[in-house]
């Protein structure tokens, strides 16, 4: 083993004629899911690692990596990066904003630099970066948007032009107990439902499924229709109180993304004392006198101490809380704060963070309602900045996707498609050539030339439609 040691040389370079690769700097949960997303679309990759060890360990992985300092103009030729198609900026926003201006002094190639703080997105611009996402703000806005139970508008996870993507709970409402072709909605409101959520598992909504209490209702709509849907349901965002587990830097984008929406909200943490404002400038630590002013908005409530104990919990007012954010960094902290808070309050509505994906499952089977993964969620995005695709990220494993009607479907009806047997999506909505969109759809609607399909599903059923639609 020694001697096999003392005669490994890590790869220095990738071929010459490589071309249209990705270039990798900064490994992590999210690269190494970005990878595994390359490899399965079969495109090429290479990771610019400075570790020695790293080097070692990942080649023995099936990482495809060469040795060498990511910011060094000659370490970026020999990654072939001027033929590569995107390099993905991943490491810290100093040596980030190194990085982008060394590849704009050595080749025009698409970068996408991923930041810790959303105010330096223009920076990174500056420097060169095509894209930016800054991901724990996007994190953030994920977590606190699913914590908010009350208010259809309020609860809006995603959008498309005029279409708006949003859930509301069953729980309170008057849907539960009934089968979902007994609740009118679509013929009420004018929003579809699109899926259902229990408890992590997300199914397709059938005519004859009995909506229950734990079930959290997709949509799919104008403003328009889920104002009337709010109505009709009685309540907004108003009635919500949101506890936050954890005040670190996506506790802090939470808290301010409920600001900002005016929704109640309770923050707990061990210790504010070392802890800074977002974007702030002095060295004034955060305390209970002037986190009222950190957010535009509702003001924030502290309450100092151990999550995990039940009178904390009970002060920060877990009996009366609708929702919960918990976004410590430490996934074991997350998966007994999200058991201790599911015996204490079984209606709340817990969103947990997950630092690594496979602990994901953990969480759900401890209590949690929605699972938001660090690294699927900044997979997801990145892979769709470097494929092109117009993909929206709805949650782990659901996306809603375009696609246009395939020459051989042009003609027949939905239900003679077959397309949700075939491929594991559902045809949730049809645009046609003059971008009009129709939610109404059914077995009976006939696709036609030009026509759009939007779908639901995972990413293998997409791969699968695109695969179907080739042949």
């Amino acid at each position: 083993y020694l001697e096999e040691r003392l005669r490994y040389r890590p790869p220095l370079q990738i071929p010459e004629d490589t071309r249209g690769h990705v270039v990798i700097c900064g490994w992590d949960p999210v690269t190494r899911t970005v990878a595994a997303n390359l490899r399965a679309a079969g495109h090429g990759y290479v990771l610019i690692e400075s570790d020695y060890n790293s080097v070692v360990r990942l080649e023995e992985e099936g990482v495809s990596v060469i040795y060498g300092i990511p910011t060094d103009a000659e370490v970026l030729v020999r990654a072939r990066v001027a033929q590569a198609s995107f390099l993905i900026a991943n490491m810290s926003d100093t040596d980030n904003a190194n990085l982008v201006l060394t590849v704009r002094s050595v080749c025009p190639t698409a970068i996408v630099a991923v930041t810790t703080e959303p105010e330096r997105t223009d920076l990174m611009k500056v420097a060169g970066a095509d894209q930016v996402v800054a991901l724990r703000e996007i994190l953030a806005g994920y977590l606190a948007v699913r914590a908010t139970t009350r208010g259809a508008m309020s609860h809006v996870v995603d959008s498309l032009g005029e279409l708006l993507f949003a859930e509301i709970p069953a729980h309170g409402t008057r849907f539960s107990g009934q089968l979902l072709s007994e609740t009118g909605i679509r013929e009420s409101t004018g929003a579809s439902v699109i899926g259902i959520w229990q408890r992590g598992r997300f199914s397709l909504p059938q005519a004859k499924t009995l909506i229950t209490d734990d079930m959290v209702l997709m949509l799919a709509g104008t403003k328009k229709h889920l104002e009337t849907l709010e109505r009709l349901v009685g309540e907004t965002s108003e009635s919500d109180l949101i506890i936050i587990l954890g005040y670190g830097t996506v506790g802090r984008a939470a808290a301010g993304f409920l600001g900002r929406n005016s929704v109640d909200h309770v923050v707990v943490d061990r210790d504010f004392r070392q802890i800074r404002p977002l974007g702030a400038q002095g060295e004034q630590p955060v305390t209970s006198e002037n986190m009222p002013d950190l957010h535009v908005g509702t003001p924030v409530q502290v309450v100092q101490g151990d999550a995990s104990r039940q009178a904390v919990l009970q002060q920060a007012g877990i009996d009366r809380a609708h929702g919960l954010i918990i976004t410590t960094n430490d996934d074991g902290t997350n998966v007994f704060l999200t058991l201790a808070c599911r015996q204490l309050n079984p209606h709340i509505r817990i969103v947990a963070r997950a630092n690594r994906e496979e602990n994901v499952s953990e969480l759900y089977a401890a209590g949690a309602d929605f699972v938001v993964s660090h690294s699927s969620v900044g997979a997801s995005i990145v892979t769709n900045v470097i494929e092109g695709r117009k993909t929206i990220f709805l949650t782990e494993g659901v996306h809603i996707f375009w696609r246009i009607v395939p020459r051989a479907l042009e003609g027949a009806t939905l239900s003679w498609s077959n397309i949700r047997v075939l491929t594991g999506a559902t045809v949730i909505a049809v645009q046609d050539g003059d971008g009009r969109l129709n939610l109404s759809v059914g077995p009976d609607t006939v696709l036609r030339k030009g026509m759009t399909l939007l779908m639901v599903g995972s990413p293998a059923s997409e791969t699968a439609f695109s695969a179907r639609s080739r042949d």
